[in-house]
């Protein structure tokens, strides 16, 4: 589409007014976000845990545990110290079950095609 060199001043116009509703969007968004990207101390992270500061800041230095060190200060993301205890999640027996099923389909039709 073509535009008239008076019209250039209004096209202007909207494309700042959309960029500014776009950045409002985003900085919402932004916003909403930032309980994950939330910092704690050492002594919040061994509430989370349920670990005495002792075993946390030997985990920390066996590296076992995710942290930040800024100078002489750990810190800690909530959302990736729940994350970490999510990670050590065992199945249940039902789980482990249906994993060993799904296997086993899987080599039978293997055997047969």
């Amino acid at each position: 589409m073509e535009y008239t060199f008076d019209q250039i001043p209004n096209i202007l116009r909207r494309i700042e007014e959309r960029l500014e509703s776009l950045e409002e969007i985003l900085l919402d968004r932004i916003q909403n976000e930032m309980p994950e990207l939330e910092f704690i101390d050492a002594k919040e992270a061994c509430k989370i845990l349920k670990l005495s500061l002792p075993t946390l800041y030997s985990k920390v230095c066996l590296r076992e545990i995710p942290f930040y060190k800024k100078g002489n200060r750990l810190h800690f993301s909530k959302m990736e110290l729940l994350e970490w205890i999510q990670e050590g999640k065992e199945k249940s027996l039902n789980e482990l079950s249906s994993d060993g099923n799904a296997i086993l389909k899987r080599i039978t039709k293997k055997r047969w095609h």
